[in-house]
């Protein structure tokens, strides 16, 4: 019994010990191979390089080839993070013609030397290789090999990045079996692919068709129902995209998967949310399934990444806590499902409807041996939902058009009674503004006639001196006539009537001049009483000439009396020919004395700060087309800026000094001459230089 003990510990050490020596070859018969099969454990060896990377050329030498051992399992278990692992094993042809074989893998990547007439062969192949760097079949990761008859090679495998429980076992097939196995005598397509087809184009029908009423009334359910189908629809296409689209970027399709999965079981979470309106029935569990999906959002992303780098028991760690969490999720969704069924909810009894026959699929796919049995209930159930779905989206929009009719007839009420109580405001503030328009129009009138008032006043001075110098004719026409007729008494009582007669001649010529500065006079007192009262507003013939030449001399004139020291060149350039315009003399004067007052201001303020040799000169011009009269007033004096050109015709804006100017006459001007006489006023100005004013009358 201790013996036999013995042998079985030794024989237990003996795979354990390290092999200096190649294992014996693997011998190739004409009918030992098939598809694909493993070589046994005792024509093979392995060595693991842990998380260290060797290099071929490394890996032949001797100080690593007496290390290579033997495996009893066939597999190796990593335990802390990727390995990279080295395989060596012999190959023999004992027939007397060449053999067709494949070395055959199943692991994402790997490197295959092989020794044939002292000259090494490097191929590489796996899922994670790029499409372009496979050797041999590249869509089976089979490496194409022909062994010459009585030939032996020598084959060193690199696996690299092994994670995990990884089977580590080389292994070859016959090339004609896998032509055969897979090709010859498979349809181009097969049932998997066309049912995986089909399956997959349903899917996106549902997608575009759930989308659709998402966009329509914009409840979540839709989309989040869409967002499942379409990362289901991924799902069941991954083989294709990982065909298709990631066949030259292989890093990028683990990502693509790790997002799809993550994605369908977080919408599937939403789905099953929303579907039963959670948040209205349960709360609490609202809540639940909400931070339950951010954090299957992270778990999710942690595997991930462990899977990826190897942390294994990271790794271990995350899928107990999954478990747990899965656990809790179905007993969770089975409590609030008997619930609602218990309310006889419609929702809950539609998704046992829809979903049992999925859920117990794989049973049957067994039981009938059939591959169509999953893809037809996935339909069954998609169908079942989305009908529940366009039910709901049925009566939602019956809702709506309630909601609508309801709030259609509120909206009638409310505009009705505010339609009352704005006709109400409307004739309360209509009154108020009536009277608002009346205190206006006074308002106006009376900042009109301070305007006029104010003008007067620049004109006392004008007029006084117009004034007296047809007073000082009258009084020197006086005194001398009262002395020619205490002449005449003298020569009358002398008795001779000639010189009487003449003397009286003279009197006479005196008396007519009195007469007319009186007329003169009292053209100007006139004149004055005309511009200080309301303007009636009768338009009569007026002479242009006369009016601008008028009103030049009381302006200059009213200037000087405030301001003796100021001189002033008047040029006028009047044409003779103009004919007498139908206008309100009174309010054009008014435009024109305005003008002159600004011009006079303008070069009276330039003459503040020019050089000497400046002389103010203000020019009056009036001139005639074939149905127009036109006047213009230039100065030489401060100009306009551009920034205020705009504004000067606005009431109130003024650029004197308060308590100067009220801003209103050039306001009142426009007014007069725009909508008043229907003509128009231009301005033309170079800051610093001059400004013209021109006006433009209709002569009808």
């Amino acid at each position: 019994m201790k013996k036999v003990l013995f042998v079985l510990l030794l024989l237990s050490i003996l795979p354990l010990k390290a092999q200096e020596g190649w294992p014996e070859p693997f011998l190739v018969y004409t009918d030992s191979l098939g598809y694909s099969q493993d070589l046994p454990k005792e024509n093979w060896q392995f060595i693991n390089i842990h998380q260290d990377t060797v290099s071929f050329n490394d890996i032949i030498k001797p100080e690593y080839s007496s290390k290579f051992n033997y495996s009893s399992t066939g597999a190796i278990t990593v335990t802390g993070s990727k390995s990279y692992v080295w395989v060596r094993y012999t190959l023999k042809n004992t027939t007397p013609v060449s053999q067709i074989i494949t070395f055959a893998t199943h692991r994402p990547k790997e490197h295959i030397y092989v020794l044939a007439n002292n000259k090494w062969k490097h191929f590489v192949t796996g899922d994670m290789v790029p499409w372009s760097k496979r050797n041999g079949i590249k869509q089976l990761n089979h490496i194409k090999y022909t062994l010459k008859a009585g030939e032996e090679i020598k084959v060193y495998l690199n696996l690299e990045e092994i994670t995990l429980m990884t089977h580590i076992a080389p292994a070859i097939g016959s090339y004609l079996s896998v032509m055969e196995g897979n090709f010859l005598d498979k349809h181009t397509y097969s049932t998997d692919d066309v049912i995986a087809f089909g399956f997959f184009g349903f899917i996106l029908f549902a997608v575009i068709f759930n989308t659709f009423f998402y966009y329509v009334n914009r409840e979540k359910v839709y989309l989040v129902y869409s967002l499942l189908l379409l990362f289901s629809a991924l799902l069941v296409a991954e083989n294709d995209f990982s065909s298709l689209i990631f066949c030259e970027f292989r890093q990028g399709y683990p990502v693509f998967m790790a997002i799809t999965i993550i994605g369908f079981i977080i919408m599937l979470i939403q789905t099953f949310r929303f579907f039963f309106r959670i948040n209205i029935h349960f709360r609490g569990w609202d809540k639940f399934l909400v931070y339950f999906s951010v954090l299957i959002a992270i778990l999710g992303t942690l595997v991930f990444l462990a899977w990826q780098n190897g942390w294994v028991i990271f790794l271990v760690v995350m899928m107990i806590i999954i478990s747990l969490i899965t656990i809790v999720f179905i007993v969770a969704a089975i409590i609030l499902l008997i619930s609602l069924l218990r309310k006889k909810d419609k929702e809950a009894r539609l998704f046992i409807i829809a979903a049992m026959p999925f859920i117990f699929s794989p049973i049957l796919t067994i039981i009938l041996q059939m591959d169509w049995v999953v893809p037809i209930c996935g339909m069954w159930t998609i169908i079942v939902l989305s009908w529940g779905m366009f039910a709901r989206f049925k009566s939602l929009q019956m809702e709506n058009a309630r909601a609508a009719l309801e709030k259609e007839e509120e909206r009638n009420r409310l505009i009705a009674q505010q339609k009352e109580e704005l006709q109400q405001q409307v004739e309360e503030r209509t009154a108020e503004l009536r009277q608002s328009l009346e205190d206006l129009k006074q308002t106006q009138n009376q900042l009109i006639q301070s305007e006029k008032m104010a003008s007067l006043g620049e004109l006392t001075a004008g007029i006084a001196h117009e004034i007296q110098n047809p007073l000082n004719f009258v009084n020197n026409f006086s005194d001398v006539s009262v002395e020619l007729i205490t002449e005449m008494e003298e020569e009358l009582q002398k008795g001779d009537a000639e010189e009487a007669l003449a003397i009286a001649q003279d009197v006479k010529q005196n008396l007519e001049k009195i007469a007319h500065h009186g007329r003169r006079a009292d053209g100007i007192v006139k004149g004055m009483l005309q511009h200080s009262r309301a303007s009636s507003g009768q338009k009569e013939p007026v002479d242009i000439n006369v009016l601008a030449d008028e009103y030049l001399r009381l302006a200059y004139h009213g200037l000087r009396a405030k301001d003796k020291s100021f001189n002033a060149t008047l040029v006028t350039e009047f044409d003779d020919t103009l004919p007498k315009i139908n206008m309100v003399g009174q309010d054009v004067g008014r435009v024109l004395l305005n003008l002159f007052t600004n011009a006079f201001y303008a070069t009276q303020q330039k003459l503040k700060t020019a050089p000497s040799g400046y002389m103010p000169t203000l020019t009056v011009s009036t001139s005639q087309n074939d149905d127009e009269v036109i006047i213009k007033v230039k100065d030489n004096g401060t100009g306009i800026p551009n920034e205020i050109r705009d504004k000067i015709l606005q009431p109130f804006f003024t650029t004197k000094p308060t308590g100067e100017g009220t801003g209103l006459g050039l306001s009142l001007s426009y007014d007069i001459i725009v909508k008043g006489h229907g003509g128009s006023i231009d301005i033309n100005s170079v800051e610093g230089e001059f400004s013209e004013f021109i006006i433009t009358l209709k002569k009808d």
